[in-house]
């Protein structure tokens, strides 16, 4: 009688609810690549509420910065990494330049200066210059870290607008 019982319940099989259906629809779900010849690295991920996330990042991925940020001229990127959520835009690029420390420091002051962002922080470091501010208005922040190099400059250069 036993085995009966435990066969007759092997074989129910109902439909799932609507809330069920509902619950699985708004699962997360996302994918990662990485591109053999170039090491991209791109990333997508929706969440449950349908909210879209993106990654790349490497050499190739285009340093489209939120504005008002540019790279100084004659900049060569290393890297680039570029997060987009929604409306928002987090971008990371590690660049060198021919401007020495300071004179990468005071373009992205003036930068700063000239299209309203307040500089929070300026520490002149032994090893590196850090240099952040943020639009109040908006909420775009930027931070830069910058190196002396032989011929200039290395930096790291990262600008939020909207995300975090």
């Amino acid at each position: 009688m036993a085995s009966c019982l435990a066969l007759a319940g092997c074989g129910d099989t109902q439909e799932p609810s609507e809330a069920e259906v509902a619950a699985e629809d708004t699962k997360p779900i996302g994918s990662y690549t990485v591109d053999p010849e170039t090491g991209e690295v791109r990333a997508m991920h929706t969440d449950g509420d349908g909210t879209r996330t993106t990654l790349a990042a490497g050499r190739t991925v285009d340093p489209v910065l939120p504005a008002p940020f540019v790279l100084p001229p004659g900049a060569t990127i290393e890297s680039v990494t570029r997060v987009e959520q929604g409306e928002g835009r987090l971008v990371t690029i590690v660049f060198a330049s021919e401007l020495d420390r300071e004179a990468l420091a005071d373009f992205y002051r003036e930068l700063a200066g000239e299209t309203g962002f307040s500089v929070t922080s300026d520490i002149p470091g032994e090893s590196a210059l850090v240099l952040a501010g943020e639009d109040v208005d908006d909420g775009t922040t930027f931070a830069a870290t910058i190196r002396a190099s032989d011929g200039g400059s290395e930096a790291e250069l990262t600008v939020s607008a909207g995300i975090g």
